[in-house]
């Protein structure tokens, strides 16, 4: 029986491939012995006991059974410390103890031998089990050697065992001291030996398209930009492809694409880079969750997004785009042939979308960028310069930074922030302090509480001791319902937006009515801020990412959805809403291929409910979130 390579050293370590050898065949004098190359030996002819048990345990060593092979070597070391042949028993003992799964055994006994002794097998199998121990550094110094002349003889293993574990080992290795180009090639090398089999051949496809995977798209293009064997090119064809279309050059990406594609099929792979022959600029694509856990967020992101498409042209004709939608919670019997980031592939393919909204997916992100789709992400991060994503949501960072850059400017020179001890929270304090700093200012105090406590008489005692004109409270809303009147018991009240007189004299602690500017990112703002503690935040700045305030900016957006919806819109309405306009501004303007939207929203400024979107070389937003303020029983939009 047969045993694959990879099952058998690679993966499980726990059989080696049978070659049938009888007992009478090994050899004792005068013959090459079963020592992976080791010259002619004579047996010691006054240790005949000897002679035996090397004839015993080699024998074992050729059967599919590493346990008996183990057991009669360790024998014959032990009973025969001095024998002529220990250097080959080593070798044999070692070749069992991979075969088991037991690298640190076989590194153990392989460095037993004397250095004189060691022959071209012995580095060979040092380096397969210095490769399964993590030492990847020193796996490839001593394989490398053999990857021009091929491996030496292993005792039993067959003609094509040996060069299908070298590629495997030295492959992996590669992968992981930083040679992933070079450890594709060693899997090219693996699927070109002769008698390797198909379902080996399609395991070291999938290894050299899991390497590939982790290629930046730039360092694709560079490796491509000499010539390489058609298999490597086929793997590394599609993250090239992106690249380019990352860039703009989407003459290049097509080249490319359609040379990658034919390669593909010559190699009997799935072309899967084709990209949609066409697109139609009127349609409009959208990835959300519709099933799962997240379902309810999908539901919310098409409400913004369907008043986009209900809006008229500007001849005020009906609008004649089209909103394709797929689930991109999809379950795996559903996601079809693109498996996870489905959606995504589904909408660039099947669907010729120009560009696409939707939840953030790492497979989808790359699926989108082989196609150079512009892909607006509702996400707080950046997707890197090298994918065709842009973060739609300001990072929380960022609002932070933007009320301590208001406050700086409204006067205000020495800080305290009231927040939470999570690690959002502190990440919030964090950008906070930087940005304080930068501008002149000072933070006196950072007081923490229980994530999620509902009493704070021992951390307002605290500010009471402290002289400071603006506090910032890095919480949500509902924190701030309670923050507000725990304040006033100790008689410190906002203070409205407005310069500063004498920024010093709000410095020092008093006994009476204290007015400081009270900051806070106040996430998932609503109406319920006001019923409840409406007295006790008149003045508060708040930058929650969008609130739907009755101004120029939002106020039509707000009537259409209250008509529409009965209710306010919400924050991820709101990116919903902005995240389809871009995209359609964008055709609005004259893009009519995905990569006039990519240079367009690359480069351009699109007024937004969540502020005038921009985007920064790692398409990042960079435009600044927008602020409100506390003004009566509204919440207003601060200029």
């Amino acid at each position: 029986m047969r045993i694959g390579v990879l099952a058998a050293f690679l993966l499980t370590g726990c059989a080696t491939r049978q070659v049938q050898t009888r007992q009478d065949e090994v050899p004792l004098t005068g013959e090459r012995l079963p020592d992976s190359g080791a010259a002619e030996v004579r047996l010691a002819r006054e240790d005949r006991g000897g002679d035996a048990d090397f004839r015993t345990a080699a024998s074992k060593a050729f059967a599919a059974d590493p346990t008996a092979a183990r057991a009669a070597l360790e024998a014959f070391l032990a009973n025969h410390p001095d024998h002529r042949q220990r250097p080959a028993a080593l070798a044999l003992l070692a070749r069992a103890q991979l075969a088991s799964g037991d690298a640190a055994g076989a590194k153990t006994t392989l460095e037993k031998a004397d250095t004189g002794a060691r022959t071209p097998d012995f580095d060979f199998l040092l380096g397969i089990a210095y490769g399964r121990l993590g030492n990847h550094v020193l796996a490839v110094t001593l394989l490398r050697p053999f990857l021009a002349s091929g491996p030496p003889r292993i005792g039993s293993l067959s003609d094509a065992e040996a060069p299908l574990l070298l590629r495997a080992a030295a492959a992996e290795a590669l992968a992981e001291t930083g040679d992933p180009v070079a450890a594709i090639e060693q899997w090219d090398q693996y699927r070109s030996v002769d008698e390797a089999r198909e379902h080996e051949r399609a395991y070291a496809r999938r290894r050299a398209e899991e390497v590939a995977e982790k290629i930046p798209g730039e360092a694709a293009l560079s490796a491509l930009s000499v010539p390489r064997a058609p298999f490597v090119r086929a793997v590394l064809g599609a993250h090239a492809v992106a690249a380019l279309r990352a860039r703009g050059d989407e003459a290049s990406a097509v080249r490319l694409e359609q040379d990658v594609g034919l390669i593909r099929r010559n190699l009997g792979l799935d072309p899967g880079l084709q990209a949609a022959a066409s697109v139609d600029p009127l349609r409009l694509g959208l990835a959300v969750p519709q099933s799962g856990a997240q379902a309810r967020l999908g539901e919310v992101v098409l409400r913004g997004a369907m008043l986009v498409m209900a809006e008229p042209t500007a001849s005020g004709d009906p609008s004649s785009y089209q909103l394709m939608v797929r689930d991109s919670d999809a379950p795996a019997e559903r996601a079809g042939s693109a498996g996870v980031g489905g959606a995504a592939w589904s909408l660039s393919r099947e669907e010729s979308v120009i560009g696409l909204l939707g939840a953030p997916n790492p497979r989808g992100i790359e699926l989108a960028a082989r196609d150079g789709v512009p892909f607006l992400l509702l996400d707080d991060h950046s997707p890197g310069a090298r994918t065709t994503a842009f973060q739609l949501i300001h990072a929380p960072e960022s609002r932070a930074i933007a009320l301590a850059q208001r406050a700086l400017a409204l006067g205000a020179r020495r800080f305290v922030v009231l927040g939470p001890d999570s690690p959002s929270g502190k990440r919030l304090a964090g950008a906070f302090k930087i940005a304080v700093v930068a501008g002149g200012g000072a933070l006196v105090a950072h007081i923490t509480y229980v994530a999620g406590a509902t009493s704070f008489s021992a951390q307002v005692s605290e500010l009471r001791k402290i002289g400071f004109d603006a506090l910032f409270v890095p919480d949500e809303a509902t924190r701030l319902e309670l923050i507000g009147p725990a304040l006033a018991v100790a008689d410190i009240w906002p203070r409205r937006p407005r310069l500063l007189a004498a920024p010093s004299s709000a410095t020092a602690p008093t006994a009476g009515r204290r007015e400081v500017l009270l900051l806070s990112t106040a996430l998932s703002l609503s109406q319920k801020l006001l019923r409840n503690a409406e007295r006790y935040v008149q003045g508060a700045m708040l930058c929650p990412g969008y609130y739907p305030a009755e101004d120029a900016r939002s106020g039509n957006f707000v009537a259409r959805f209250r008509e529409a919806y009965g209710t306010n819109p919400t924050a991820v309405d709101a990116y919903g809403y902005d995240g389809l306009a871009i995209l359609r501004g964008a055709v609005d303007r004259g893009a009519r291929t995905r990569a006039d939207v990519l240079r367009l929203v690359g480069s351009g400024r699109f007024e937004g409910m969540t502020g005038d979107i921009r985007f920064g070389p790692d398409h990042g937003r960079i435009d600044p979130p927008l602020i409100y303020f506390v003004e009566g029983d509204s919440i207003r939009l601060l200029r």
